[in-house]
């Protein structure tokens, strides 16, 4: 068993207020959590409205398929308009 994570760092350029922000990944987790079937929740940043830091895990057999589902997690959200990825690490344990 392999145990898969990412933890993302994002710059958000739209919202003006918590709520905006809490609207835009609340859409976000939840399309990424449906498309790749994935753990993911925001995991600091919690008070700060223009950054947001997110964790990813999956669990499968072989750690060459969560690199290569945790990397298209990456690229879907790099492709998501109005937010900036700044960092990102991808762990496989």
């Amino acid at each position: 068993m392999r145990v898969g994570t990412i933890v993302i760092t994002l710059h958000l350029y739209q919202p003006a207020s918590l709520k905006e922000k809490r609207q835009i990944l609340q859409s976000l987790i939840a399309k990424i959590r449906h498309k790749f079937n994935v753990s993911i929740a925001e995991i600091d940043y919690l008070d700060d409205w223009k950054t947001s830091k997110l964790g990813v895990s999956m669990v499968s057999n072989d750690g060459r398929v969560n690199n290569a589902i945790l990397s298209k997690v990456v690229e879907a959200i790099r492709h998501t308009p109005d937010l900036w990825v700044e960092d990102y690490q991808i762990e496989i344990l």
